[in-house]
């Protein structure tokens, strides 16, 4: 099975469980939004990895940097528009159903599920950077961190503590998103200069 797949099994799972179909449906909806989010993303961090890559092979520092910071800012401008623009999450709903009742529970839960996507600007940016500079292994585990190590965990032990178990499960992915981004953000910066004197 595949990372996407065991996420969207741990979601239907709680989601079904605490929320029923429209909880479900409200999930299918998000996991198309979200999508709108993490490929352009995907995309802009490809576009630079063989900048960096070149670069980082002919011991040019400057430009290593300049690739790197110019990807992430750019990565961190495009999720914090994302993020202003899912002020009005209603307008995403209603793009994929006319079920009154289905826009007004994706609307509410699409509020929390995104709560924490301009983060993602920086995991990303700094993930996929990590690649580029030859370090796969580290790439790999923070590629790993947000949706295995930290969300499906999430999912499951947040509605045991808080009592809207519903709210519980969509409050998992901001939560992931800005750890992640944390985690991972600390540990570029702090590795990325010695990276480059190797």
């Amino acid at each position: 099975l595949s990372t996407e797949s065991i996420l969207s099994v741990s979601f239907t799972f709680s989601l079904s469980r605490y929320g029923g179909d429209l909880a479900v449906g409200a999930m299918t909806i998000i996991t198309s939004v979200s999508q709108l989010a993490t490929l352009p993303l995907q995309g802009i961090c490809q576009g630079g990895q063989p900048i960096m890559s070149y670069n980082f092979g002919a011991r040019n520092k400057e430009r290593v940097k300049k690739a790197f910071f110019t990807q992430f800012t750019v990565c961190i401008v495009f999720t914090s528009c994302f993020w202003l623009i899912m002020l009005l999450p209603k307008l995403f709903a209603g793009i994929f159903s006319n079920n009154t009742d289905l826009i007004t529970y994706t609307t509410w839960a699409l509020r929390i599920y995104m709560a924490g996507i301009f983060s993602l600007g920086f995991q990303v940016a700094c993930q996929q950077s990590f690649m580029a500079l030859g370090q796969a292994k580290v790439s790999l585990l923070l590629a790993c961190l947000r949706k295995l190590i930290l969300l499906i965990p999430l999912i499951f032990i947040l509605p045991c503590f808080i009592q809207n178990k519903v709210f519980a499960v969509f409050l998992a992915e901001p939560i992931s998103d800005i750890l992640a981004a944390i985690i991972t953000t600390l540990t570029f910066f702090s590795r990325f200069n010695k990276i480059l004197d190797k």
